[in-house]
């Protein structure tokens, strides 16, 4: 495998990163849990979500190998708690430890006071939620709507998994 570098999203570059984080997004949950939209449909949804005041509060963490951008993580800093808001990985990096490789960036640069982690999976993701449960993660409820769990471990348990 090339190079791989993680670095913060630049708001400035988003003509270039969004359609391409987007491309990763649609091709994932196109397996796992399909829109019924065109795909010009749901990137207008996303588009709009990304561009608004909303995401201001959010952090963005780009994955690249060599010069590709093969995946994204998108999270916030609430209270004592990280709130995991999307990890999209390019399929063809799936499975080839860049998750742990980044997952053990991640853990370095969370703020020393945040003791745990949420994330919602969506019910059809059964490769995340083995993933939530082998990083020390356990179902506490559902997102409203229904189609996600919601899961929650203690940030200690990710860094002696990954250290």
């Amino acid at each position: 495998m090339a190079e791989v570098l993680f670095c913060k999203y630049d708001p400035m570059k988003a003509e270039v990163l969004l359609s391409k984080m987007f491309y990763i997004l649609s091709t994932n949950m196109g397996k796992i849990a399909p829109t019924g939209n065109s795909y010009e449909e749901d990137m207008g949804i996303w588009l709009s979500y990304m561009t608004s005041e909303e995401i201001i509060e959010k952090q963005i963490l780009l994955m690249y190998v060599g010069e590709a951008l093969v995946g994204y993580f998108q999270y916030r800093i609430s209270e004592n708690k990280v709130l995991i808001e999307e990890v999209e990985i390019a399929p063809e990096y799936q499975r080839t430890l860049l998750f742990y490789r980044f997952l053990k960036y991640v853990s370095n640069i969370i703020p020393k006071n945040i003791e745990y982690a949420e994330a919602y999976i969506n019910k059809q993701n059964t490769n995340s939620q083995r993933i939530a449960q082998k990083l020390g993660m356990r179902i506490v409820g559902e997102n409203p709507n229904g189609h996600s769990f919601r899961y929650r471990g203690e940030l200690s348990s990710f860094k002696k998994i990954l250290h």
